[in-house]
């Protein structure tokens, strides 16, 4: 048998054991799926992930629970405004995965155009700030030194952002850092819907030629308190994303099949549980 043939199976295994049983930790679905009675947590949090991680028919929950995805209902998806979205910010050492580490994370969860909450942390990257870096963010290698490393945070952002509709501008850049530290610190990734907001500003408004954070907050009006800082920038980028959501409905969007089309990344909204 393959290797991928292999994984298939074992994820089949997988699928009926959650189908039966309910949701999982990592080390639980080790022992049922690939028999090992003792094994260290870290491992387990490896193997799972490597095994389930890109499968989109398993989602990780905000307490480190394996489970299904949820399916919609045919015929009866979300109207805008019963979506949950998590609007992210990251700031970095640099531009480049898993080599430059994030320095700072930032949230804002919102639904029907309201903000619901708020999540940030300063984040100690473990290694040197460069110098262009720290002028620009304000976020210097002082700054960061007492401030916890990723892994101690990650279990809190997991929990904030729970199953809600990751959002960021330029969602590619923030996802690829976050997920490169939860697979160093935790062995998976986030399984969360994805929508960008430059792509979703790209569709909505075609004639406007510059689509960075900075042009779109002057072409509405959004002041941003601390340009350069997670928090501030997740704050306007939810902003912005009411109003985008505004003009989507104005052009008949109403739901997230329609939304998806739009901004979302991958052409889905899902998977997605109540936080």
């Amino acid at each position: 048998m393959s290797p991928l043939a292999r994984q298939g199976g074992l994820a089949a295994i997988a699928r009926a054991r959650l189908a039966a049983d309910g949701p999982m930790r990592s080390h639980v679905l080790v022992r049922e799926v690939l028999g090992m009675a003792r094994v260290e947590e870290s491992i387990a949090e490896r193997l799972v992930g490597t095994l389930l991680g890109e499968d989109r028919a398993f989602e990780r929950t905000g307490d480190g629970c394996w489970r299904l995805t949820p399916i919609s209902p045919a015929g009866a998806p979300r109207s805008l405004s019963e979506i949950p979205f998590v609007v992210v910010d990251v700031e970095t050492t640099g531009g480049r995965p898993p080599g430059d580490r994030v320095t700072e994370i930032g949230a804002v969860r919102m639904r029907a155009g309201r903000v619901e909450g708020e999540w940030s942390s300063l984040v100690n990257p473990g290694r040197p700030i460069p110098g262009f870096v720290a002028r620009l963010t304000g976020i210097d290698d002082a700054k960061v030194s007492g401030a916890p490393p990723f892994d101690a945070v990650a279990e809190e952002f997991l929990e904030f952002l729970g199953g809600a509709a990751f959002v960021a501008h330029n969602a590619r850049f923030d996802w690829r850092f976050l997920n490169a530290e939860l697979l160093r610190a935790r062995g998976g990734r986030l399984t969360n819907a994805r929508l960008c907001t430059v792509r979703l500003a790209r569709r909505l408004l075609p004639h406007v030629r510059r689509r960075n954070l900075d042009a779109l907050a002057w072409l509405f009006g959004i002041e941003i308190e601390g340009r350069h800082r997670a928090l501030p920038d997740a704050r306007g980028t939810a902003t912005l994303l009411g109003l985008l959501l505004e003009i989507a409905e104005e052009q008949g969007v109403v739901d997230e099949l329609g939304l998806a089309e739009l901004g979302g990344v991958g052409g889905t909204l899902w998977p997605s549980r109540p936080y």
